[in-house]
């Protein structure tokens, strides 16, 4: 089977009492990965902007795409991630994560 990219996908509510700087240092944290784990091969973020109003309060979203599920699996453990866990953690009121295989992309 050839070698599938992986989309890993973290959904955040940051606690009601984190302020922007908090919030802002956060994801600075987030950022800094991507030169300290080799196996993350892109990386995006952003704020939701919908007006459906079906975020469930998740109002960030964390987007890191990896060669294939070896480079995910060395993601997970890799110290530098443990380390930004312990720090995430304590920030979030919810947090969501979905890992999927991209499938095709149509556009017009």
């Amino acid at each position: 089977m050839p070698s599938r990219a992986v989309k890993h996908i973290v959904l955040i509510k940051f606690k009601d009492h984190m302020t922007d700087d908090q919030i802002k240092e956060v994801i600075d944290g987030y950022r800094a990965l991507p030169g300290r784990i080799e196996a993350m091969k892109g990386f995006e973020w952003g704020t939701d902007v919908s007006v459906e109003g079906l975020s469930e309060g998740y109002t960030h979203c964390f987007v890191t795409t990896f060669e294939n599920i070896d480079g995910r699996n060395a993601y997970l453990p890799h110290p530098a991630h443990q380390a930004y866990v312990e720090k995430l953690l304590p920030c979030v009121d919810k947090l969501l994560v979905l890992d999927y295989h991209p499938q095709e992309v149509i556009l017009d």
